[in-house]
């Protein structure tokens, strides 16, 4: 959304939440602006809907030049109307969630964006980098706060009812289910119990199908003492 854009038309955009686990945290991924409006702001990718192409086509080219290989799963979240939203002219955004597997965002090497991780405190979300450098949701670009801020709202209520969270998942034919806490823990920002999630994941995902124990175990060690984790696989 760098070009100028016609005072007459009014156009449409796309802006992706991107989302992964690492090191125990939900992290996003936003990029520094480089051209007016809010030149050395950071912001949540995104680019113009064109007139030969659907919302939909438009972030999935959007994904494809971040990621480059492999499928992304993602959801539409909301369209964000508001007359002054862009200050060049009558902008409707459309925005999306995208749940990218760490181990898929880190063969990417995605250079032009930045990682920062989700944290909730008393003032409010904070969006802070591996380096410390923190961000308020008032901080950013255009109205792309309050797009996070609901983003991740949903992502959280999701994950409770949905298999949202089997899509952070390394390697989704064989992982243990510890590593299945680690994501519910980083999204919603809490210690969870791993007896009560057990009996969860087996009364939800287990016991219809949703994933399978495999006849394997995990051999990195991961667990610690003990005999190795058993290996689950997600079905669908």
């Amino acid at each position: 959304m760098h070009r100028t854009l016609e005072p007459e038309r009014m156009h449409v955009a796309v802006d992706l939440l991107a989302v992964t686990v690492k090191d125990g945290e939900l992290q996003l991924l936003l990029g520094r602006r480089a051209d007016p409006p809010y030149p050395g702001c950071w912001a949540l990718p995104g680019r113009l809907v064109g007139l030969e192409e659907s919302a939909e086509t438009a972030v999935r080219k959007l994904l494809s030049e971040m990621v480059k290989a492999g499928e992304t799963y993602f959801e539409q979240l909301y369209t964000f109307s508001a007359l002054n939203r862009d200050p060049r002219g009558r902008v409707i955004s459309v925005a999306y969630l995208a749940v990218i597997p760490w181990k898929q965002l880190e063969a990417a090497n995605v250079s032009r964006l930045s990682r920062f991780a989700v944290r909730s405190g008393s003032e409010g979300m904070k969006l802070v980098s591996p380096d410390g450098f923190a961000l308020a949701a008032g901080d950013l670009a255009f109205d792309h706060g309050e797009i996070i801020s609901l983003g991740i709202a949903r992502l959280r209520g999701k994950i409770e009812y949905s298999g949202i969270g089997f899509r952070f998942l390394n390697e989704p034919d064989a992982f243990p289910l510890g590593e299945l806490l680690a994501i519910y823990g980083a999204v919603l920002e809490r210690t969870i119990d791993f007896s009560n999630f057990k009996r969860s994941i087996v009364s939800r995902y287990l016991e219809t199908g949703r994933i399978v124990q495999t006849d394997r175990t995990d051999q990195s060690g991961r667990r610690g003492r003990g005999r190795p984790a058993v290996l689950y696989r997600v079905t669908d």
